[in-house]
């Protein structure tokens, strides 16, 4: 029995990566404390320390470990998904923004900077967009915006003085 007692710490191993194996394959962190655990029972029986001592170590540290993160763990996995990823934000519809890359390809395809960010822009009118043009966002279908461009009415005030 003597000889099969100094060789418990690869059995712990052994038993601390199969949790952990288990553990990959599931989302809830339970294989993990006991994975853990049976880490500090294969310790315990590489110092020397008998069977009853390696099954408490193993036993105290798996619970205390699943007690202590179980409340941090079940907030983090239950909090609140999303049913479908946020597309199509309407808040942007109505919005202006300035043509970057002029149109390009058989959808006429433009990147439109809108508050700092770069989108792809498809006039919705199918004239090519050029770089500058102010646009308008009149609707959105997944990542692209369809905008027609902003006609600048000529300052009437200006033009009179320049008479």
């Amino acid at each position: 029995m003597q000889g099969i007692a100094g060789y418990l710490w690869i059995v712990w191993l052994t038993v601390a990566a199969a949790c952990a194996a288990v553990e990959v394959f599931t989302i809830s962190f339970i294989a993990l404390w006991f994975a853990v655990g049976a880490g500090a029972a294969a310790l315990a029986a590489a110092l020397g320390f008998g069977v009853p001592v390696q099954i408490l170590t193993f036993m105290v540290v798996s619970t205390a470990l699943t007690v202590s993160t179980r409340r941090i763990f079940l907030r983090w996995l239950n909090r609140p998904v999303a049913d479908t990823l946020p597309s199509n934000d309407i808040s942007l519809i109505g919005k202006r923004g300035v043509v970057i890359t002029e149109s390009r390809g058989p959808r006429s395809e433009a990147e439109l900077e809108l508050d700092g960010t770069v989108w792809t822009a498809l006039p919705v009118n199918g004239e090519p967009l050029t770089t500058g043009d102010e646009c308008e966002v009149i609707r959105i279908e997944g990542n692209q915006l369809y905008v027609r461009p902003i006609q600048h009415i000529p300052d009437w005030k200006a033009v009179k003085q320049l008479n």
